[in-house]
Formats: structure tokens, sequence, C-alpha cells
């Protein structure tokens, strides 16, 4: 049975990169963190300065980790916020998870067992319920996909709509995304470099519970972790094709991601 930690690491959004840069080998704990990063991670550390062990266990696992992958989606279906972000840290035994939900201005992060992380990712992906109803539409626009890219789910929710249905004025897929029953996922993989980290590869998808869509931009988050998203959108293109997609066809994909990372032996 995979195994959390009995409490998880609760730290302000803000201060995850600082959290995140504490696992650089070449630098003590506290070291140029700023006052307001020592005040805002103050609960990381033991009274004597050093990093408690739930701190040092999640450290380990970043430092070891060279090819994170990160996750955000917005979907009207989402509560108590449209907006969910995942950052996975993978290791060979086990692998750290930094996430937010809701638009919350505090971060968990916690470790799973890195054979189950497989699954973890699957149940926040748009797996479930897909019944290959290929009828939505062949292109969205980037005013869409600037909405998401903002977290505004009520914007994205009305361009959407306006896109499909000036395309299909009857399909399952209009229904649906009128009843606000769709979700937009991007997973980028990054990799680490002396300056930090830089996006490797992007998927994006557009689905509903009847369909799902590849999306075929390279938008990708302009900062590491995605907590606090910004995004690149491709100059001149007003807009973005869509490609069908299975649920298996996704799965491989996202796969390519993580295989190597999570069953390598030690």
């Amino acid at each position: 049975m995979s195994m959390y930690f009995s409490a998880p690491l609760s730290l302000p959004t803000a201060l995850v990169p600082a959290f995140i840069a504490l696992a650089d080998p070449g630098e003590s704990a506290r070291e140029g963190l700023s006052t307001e990063a020592q005040m805002g991670l103050d609960k990381i550390f033991e009274a004597d300065g050093q990093l408690r062990a739930q701190a040092r266990e999640a450290l380990a696992v970043i430092r070891e980790a060279d090819a994170p992958l990160s996750h955000l989606s917005l979907s009207p279906r989402f509560h108590p916020g449209p907006l969910r972000s995942f950052c996975y840290f993978f290791a060979a035994e086990q692998s750290t998870i930094v996430q937010t939900a809701g638009g919350s201005e505090t971060a968990e992060v916690f470790c799973h067992k890195s054979h189950d992380l497989p699954r973890f990712i699957a149940e926040r992906s748009p797996f479930p319920s897909q019944k290959n109803r290929f009828d939505g539409p062949k292109r969205i626009s980037s005013a869409f996909l600037e909405a998401v890219h903002r977290g505004d789910v009520e914007d994205a929710q009305r361009i959407l709509y306006e896109d499909v249905s000036s395309e299909k004025k009857r399909s399952s897929f209009l229904r649906q995304v009128r009843e606000g029953q769709w979700e937009y996922h991007t997973w980028t993989q990054w990799e680490r470099t002396p300056d930090g980290y830089r996006a490797r590869q992007t998927i994006s998808t557009l689905s509903v519970p009847s369909a799902l869509y590849l999306v075929e931009s390279s938008s990708i988050p302009t900062l590491f972790p995605p907590l606090l998203p910004t995004f690149t959108l491709e100059e001149g293109k007003t807009k973005f094709p869509l490609s069908r997609c299975t649920r298996t066809e996704l799965w491989i994909q996202l796969a390519r991601f993580f295989a190597v990372n999570v069953t390598t032996s030690h």
C-alpha cells in the first residue's frame, strides 16, 4: 500500500520555488533565502536550524530527480476552485509531489511510493468514461487558450462555447460544453539545468465525458514549478487544431514522461 506522510508539509504557494531551491547540494539550508522566505518557511526547520525530517526526505527526492513532470488543469467541474496543479519529482523508491487546488494560497508537499505513482497520475487525468464519440470542433481559438492560461474559467467557458457552436450546431460535445462538463489539461516534462529548469516537452488536451482531443499547441508555462502559472503562446496563431485521441493513446504519451524514472533499478 502506498505510504504518504501522515501530515504533508504545508507551504505558502509563492514560496514553493524557494523550498525547491533548498535541494541544491551546493548551498546550506538557509543560505540565499530572503528574509520573507525564511519567515514563510520557518516551520520546515528545527530550532537548531536543521531541516525537519519530512522536509529532508522530500528535498532528497527533488535533488535526485532530473526530469520532473508538472500537470496543470482547469475545469468548471473542479471544486472548490477550477484550477489544479501538481508537480511530480520522480526517484527510484519514492517520489515527491507538490500540489495545490482551488486557487489556494497554500501548497502541500508529500512523498508517494514511486511504483504506485502511475495510478496516482492516471486518477487525476481525463481518462474515465471516454466513449470516443468524436463530434467536437476541428480547432479552438487562441482566445480560449489565453483564458485557460489566466485561470479564468468563466471566460474560457464562454469562448469555448462560442468556438464549438460556430462549427457544430448540434453535437454531444456542444451539449457537454454548454453544461460545463469540459476539462483542459497540460503536462510538461522539465529538465534540470545549471540555471534551474527548462521545459522539454508539453502535451495538452481538451476533453468532455464522451471524447478526448489533443490540442496541437506548443504553449508552455514559463515558471517552474507552475503553481503561479504564466504561459507563452505561439505568436500569430488565432486557431489551434484538435486531433482525436483515445485514453490508451494519451496514456502511452504520458508514460514516456516518467516510465524510466519510476522503473529505474537501484
